[in-house]
C-alpha cells in the first residue's frame, strides 16, 4: 500500500462521499434549473447541500457561491471584487507568502494599472504586521492574504489583522484565501469579520472540481463567467448537485472531531521528528513551531528535495518539494526565499504533509526510508 504523506496538494476522497457520489450521480442527472418534477428533485439537493455547507462555514445560505475549486474562487474575489467596485480606486495589498493563484492574479491586474503591492513575510512564514499596518496609511481597494500556507504553514492571525483594517482603512475589503484552514484551523466567516473567503473540495476529500467562495451579504462582484444567471448571476453554469452533496459531507467529515485530529497529527509529527533523530538524520525544519501541525516543511542539507522525492517515491512513500500547482516548474521557491531560507537549504527541502489517517507503521517506515536515503547518499559522495 502507497504510503500518503501530500495531503496538502490533495487529500483522499473519503470513501463516504465516493459512495454517496456514486449514489447522487445516478439519482440526481436532471438540471436542477428544469421546471419538471426531476429538475425539483435536484433543485431540493442542491439547496440542502448549500444550507448544510453554509452552516458548517458561520455563514448564510445566500453568501454561498460554488465554483471549480480554490484557483477560480480566488480570482473571482479579486478580479470580481475590484471589477465591481471601481470607485474604491486601484491599489491592491497582497504579501509575498501567497499561493500562486493570487500571485498570477496580481500579475494579470498589473497589467491593467493597478497598483499591487506584496507585503513582506518574517522568518516564520507569517506577513509582516508593523510593515502592513504602514501599508494600511493609505487608501486601498483590497487585501487578499492566504491563511494558512500551503508551503510551511505558517497561520497569519486573522483576528489583528482585521483589527489593524477596522482601525486605519475601515473602507478597505479583506479576501482571505482558506483553501489550507478546514480541519487545520477553525473557520467561521461571519465571526472573522472579512468579506470574501475562498476554498478548494479536494482539499478536504471531496472530488477535485468543486470549490467555493463566500461574499458578506452587500458586497458587490462583477462575475467572470456569464450565461444563464445561476447563482445570483455571480457564477453562470449548470449547477451540479451531487458535487455539491459530495463537498458538504467532505466539509462535515473534515471538520468533525477537530480536536483529537489534531491531536494525532501533533504525535504523528513529533515521531517523524523524534524518529529521524534516531536515525541521526541532519536535517532542519523550516516550518514555524506555531504553524499547524499538518504541513511538515523540511530540509535534508546536501540532498536536492527533487532526488529525496524520487528515491522515496521509489519506495512508494508519497511527498512534495513544495505546492503542487508549481513543484514541477522547477523555479526557484518564492515563498522560501521571502522567508529569508538560504537557496541551499530550499534546494534540499521536502513538504510532509500528514492527516489523522497516517499510521505509526507509515511514519516509521518513512523515517526507515529517509534514514537508509541519507546514508546511501554519504557512502555514493
Amino acid at each position: 500500500m502507497p504510503i500518503y504523506l501530500d495531503h496538502s496538494a490533495s487529500a483522499r476522497v473519503w470513501p463516504a462521499v465516493v459512495e454517496q457520489l456514486s449514489a447522487n450521480l445516478t439519482d440526481y442527472y436532471a438540471n436542477p434549473s428544469s421546471a419538471h418534477r426531476l429538475g425539483q428533485a435536484a433543485e431540493k439537493k442542491l439547496n440542502d447541500s448549500k444550507t448544510k455547507i453554509a452552516a458548517l462555514l458561520g455563514c448564510h445560505k445566500n453568501e454561498l457561491l460554488l465554483t471549480s475549486g480554490g484557483s477560480e474562487s480566488i480570482n473571482l474575489a479579486i478580479k470580481g471584487y475590484l471589477a465591481a467596485n471601481p470607485r474604491q480606486g486601484m491599489r491592491v495589498l497582497s504579501s509575498q507568502g501567497e499561493h500562486a493563484a493570487t500571485a498570477e492574479s496580481l500579475s494579470f491586474l498589473r497589467l491593467q494599472g493597478y497598483t499591487c503591492e506584496e507585503i513582506p513575510i518574517q522568518p516564520d512564514g507569517c506577513v509582516d504586521l508593523g510593515i502592513l499596518a504602514k501599508a494600511m496609511q493609505q487608501p486601498a481597494a483590497l487585501l487578499s492574504l492566504i491563511h494558512v500556507s500551503n508551503e510551511s504553514g505558517a497561520i497569519n492571525q486573522v483576528a489583528e489583522i482585521v483589527r489593524l483594517r477596522n482601525q486605519l482603512q475601515p473602507q478597505m475589503a479583506i479576501h482571505l484565501d482558506a483553501v489550507q484552514t478546514l480541519g487545520r484551523q477553525p473557520l467561521n466567516f461571519h465571526r472573522m469579520g472579512i468579506e470574501l473567503l475562498s476554498g478548494s473540495g479536494h482539499k478536504v476529500g471531496a472530488p477535485k472540481g468543486v470549490g467555493f467562495l463566500l461574499v458578506r451579504q452587500g458586497v458587490r462582484l462583477q462575475p467572470l463567467i456569464h450565461g444563464g444567471d445561476q447563482q445570483h448571476g455571480l457564477r453562470s453554469g449548470t449547477e451540479n448537485p451531487p458535487m455539491a452533496a459530495a463537498l458538504a459531507q467532505a466539509i462535515e467529515l473534515t471538520t468533525a472531531h477537530s480536536s483529537e485530529k489534531e491531536t494525532r497529527v501533533r504525535n504523528l509529527r513529533e515521531r517523524l521528528l523524534t524518529g529521524l533523530e534516531e536515525e541521526q538524520v541532519n536535517f532542519q525544519v523550516l516550518s514555524p513551531e506555531n504553524g499547524v501541525p499538518q504541513i511538515l516543511l523540511i530540509s535534508f542539507p546536501g540532498l536536492r528535495g527533487e532526488t529525496m522525492l524520487h528515491a522515496l517515491e521509489a519506495r512508494d512513500i508519497y511527498v512534495s518539494t513544495g505546492a503542487a500547482c508549481s513543484s514541477k516548474q522547477k523555479k526557484a521557491n518564492r515563498i522560501l526565499q521571502a522567508m529569508g531560507v538560504p537557496a541551499k537549504l530550499a534546494d534540499c527541502a521536502i513538504r510532509i504533509s500528514l492527516a489523522a489517517s497516517n499510521t505509526d507503521d507509515e511514519i516509521d517506515e518513512t523515517r526507515k526510508a529517509i534514514g537508509e536515503i541519507c546514508r546511501w547518499l554519504i557512502r555514493v559522495s
